[in-house]
């Protein structure tokens, strides 16, 4: 079998189909294993976007998944969480065995992050502001706990909580949740209240990491006090919470709503960006921004005037206008202001 991958995917030893050849020089050869070398090469390349291998179904690459795959499996966890929280009259531990399920499945998704990520920043969760977002949020959070240095026990909790952050919107009024207009000081209340429910059923699980209620509980406080429910500040909040509300946050910007569309993925880097500044943890939110930026490297991107150019390099200090590269050239938007990107495209 043969198999199209983005260089980012690439895994040293994978077999590429064909000779890929920059700038006069064979960097990976036909039928021969990749190098890590030569696929530092590819990603200072600017001529490949992806490369063509192949796959084996008992390989040990048999993991390595697309962006449809991610969004098909990631649905059908999304649709299976739903079945499990919306029949919970109480979480038990028949239920947080369905949970650790849905983190495993999540997890293992993981195994090829730059489709998982890639899947998020051109998708979101669509209109679906608890199951597919909570699944987004789930792998969020994890893949951040990990480039963030947690391991084990302690990524499994994480990703339960991060799973369960919103099953307290499952018992609020759906006619609230799902209303396109501003909500009034009442209805708003309600939707605030989503974080207490969700942790007077998560703390009554059996035998669980009290860390797990912490993260569900306090995943929308603030760094500066202004958030809720208990206007905790700094290191009051819990780091599962701190994790989590960069994670939510990402996807919910980067999302469709009834109330609002979606910002561009680069607006949702720059909201993270300026979130960092007194709300969301920075050391955290810098951690995810050195490290997400290398996924969106390489990519394609659609401008106001509908040309479509790959990002070859993007600035911390202005998200919003990386180099580009078209047929005819570099394209840096800092000197291009009349330009602007619309949309990731795949």
């Amino acid at each position: 079998m043969k198999k199209l991958l983005y260089v980012h995917e690439l895994v040293p030893g994978m077999i590429s189909t064909k000779e890929i050849v920059a700038n006069g020089t064979v960097l990976i050869g036909k039928g021969v294993p990749i190098t890590k070398f030569a696929i530092g090469k590819l990603r200072e390349n600017y001529i490949y976007n992806k490369v063509e291998i192949y796959y084996e179904d008992n390989s040990e690459h048999s993991n390595v998944k697309t962006v449809e795959d991610v969004e098909q499996n990631f649905n059908e966890i999304a649709f299976d969480i739903k079945r499990v929280f919306e029949n919970m009259d109480a979480l038990k531990l028949s239920e947080i065995e369905e949970v650790r399920r849905f983190a495993a499945r999540i997890q293992d998704e993981l195994k090829s992050v730059s489709a998982v990520i890639k899947n998020i920043v051109l998708y979101g969760s669509g209109g679906d502001i608890i199951y597919r977002h909570g699944v987004n949020v789930a792998a969020l959070s994890t893949i951040l706990g990990k480039w963030i240095g947690l391991g084990g026990a302690e990524l499994n909790l994480l990703t339960y909580a991060s799973i369960l952050h919103d099953f307290g919107k499952t018992k609020i009024d759906k006619n609230i949740l799902n209303k396109p207009d501003s909500l009034d000081d009442n209805e708003y209340k309600q939707i605030k209240s989503h974080s207490v429910i969700g942790y007077n059923y998560v703390k009554e699980i059996p035998f669980l990491d009290k860390s797990v209620s912490y993260g569900v509980l306090m995943h929308h406080e603030r760094l500066d006090g202004s958030g809720y429910p208990l206007g905790l500040k700094d290191t009051q909040i819990h780091q599962f919470a701190r994790i989590i509300a960069i994670a939510d946050v990402f996807d919910a910007v980067n999302s469709d709503r009834i109330y609002k569309k979606r910002k561009s993925p680069f607006e949702a880097l720059e909201i993270i960006k300026k979130e960092s500044l007194g709300k969301l943890d920075y050391e955290f939110c810098s951690i995810f921004l050195n490290h997400i930026i290398n996924y969106y490297v390489g990519e394609s991107v659609l401008l106001n005037g509908k040309k479509i150019c790959k990002i070859i390099k993007i600035d911390l200090n202005d998200l919003m206008r990386p180099l580009l590269l078209d047929d005819c050239g570099f394209i840096d938007l800092k000197n291009n202001k009349d330009l602007y990107i619309e949309a990731l495209v795949n």
